[in-house]
C-alpha cells in the first residue's frame, strides 16, 4: 500500500485477478491498461490529468451493484480524483504508475461484506498485500504495520467523499492497532493481521 515497498508490475494474469477482484469486466480493464499505457508510454506514469480521467472511467463502469454514490458531479469526480491522487503521490513527483492507480481503485470502490462475484474483503486486502515485493510475504512486520495503518487512516477522508458522507471518523494511532496484536516479537501472522484489519470497526468499510 504504497510508500517504501517496491511494487510488482501487472501482467495479463494480475489484469484478470484485478478483474475478478473487482467485478470489473476483463475487457474494461484491458482497455484501461491499454489506454495507459499508450498515454504514458514507456515510463509507466501517470499525471493528475490524466488520472482524473481514468478514475472516472473506471468509476463509471462499476457504478451498478456497488455502494458507490450514484450522483457524484464530473466536479465532484474531479474533487476526488484530484484528492486521491495527491494522497499517492508519496514523492511529490506529480506522476502515478498504473499499478499505484490499481491499489487506489480497489481500496476507493467497496462492496459489502461479498462483492457481486463472491470475492470476500480478505480477497481484497490479500491481493493489494500481495502486489508488493516483501522479504517476509507470510508475516507483517512492525514497520510495514506502521505504513499500512497509517495509509488506511488516509484512506478515511477519501471513502468518505465516495461515500457522500459529511462527517469525519476519528483515526486511531497505529500503534493502538498493533498492540492488539503483537506478541512481543515484532511481527504479525499475515492472516491474522489481514482478519483483524477487514474486521475491525474502523477499517472494515474499506474493503
Amino acid at each position: 500500500m504504497g510508500g517504501n515497498s517496491s511494487k510488482k508490475p501487472f501482467t495479463e494474469w494480475d489484469l484478470i485477478e484485478f478483474s475478478n477482484i473487482t467485478g470489473v469486466p476483463l475487457p474494461t480493464v484491458e482497455k484501461i491498461y491499454k489506454d495507459f499505457q499508450n498515454v504514458t508510454g514507456k515510463n509507466n506514469k501517470m499525471d493528475k490529468k490524466e488520472f482524473r480521467q481514468l478514475y472516472k472511467e473506471m468509476y463509471l463502469n462499476v457504478q451498478n451493484g456497488n455502494n458507490i454514490a450514484p450522483f457524484l458531479t464530473d466536479h465532484d469526480l474531479d474533487k476526488i480524483s484530484d484528492h486521491v491522487f495527491e494522497t499517492y503521490d508519496f514523492d511529490g513527483s506529480g506522476k502515478l504508475s498504473f499499478e499505484e492507480f490499481a491499489e487506489v481503485y480497489l481500496m476507493l470502490n467497496h462492496y459489502g461484506g461479498t462483492n457481486p462475484n463472491g470475492t470476500t474483503k480478505k480477497d481484497k486486502f490479500n491481493y493489494i498485500l500481495d502486489q508488493y515485493d516483501d522479504p517476509t510475504p507470510t508475516f507483517i512486520t512492525r514497520e510495514r504495520g506502521q505504513q499500512l495503518i497509517n495509509n488506511l487512516n488516509k484512506y478515511q477522508t477519501l471513502s468518505n467523499w465516495n461515500k457522500s458522507l459529511n462527517t469525519n471518523p476519528t483515526t486511531t494511532a497505529w500503534e493502538h492497532h498493533w498492540n492488539k496484536l503483537d506478541d512481543g516479537s515484532g511481527r504479525i501472522p499475515k492472516d491474522k493481521f489481514v482478519d483483524y484489519i477487514t474486521k475491525t470497526n474502523e477499517y472494515k468499510d474499506h474493503f
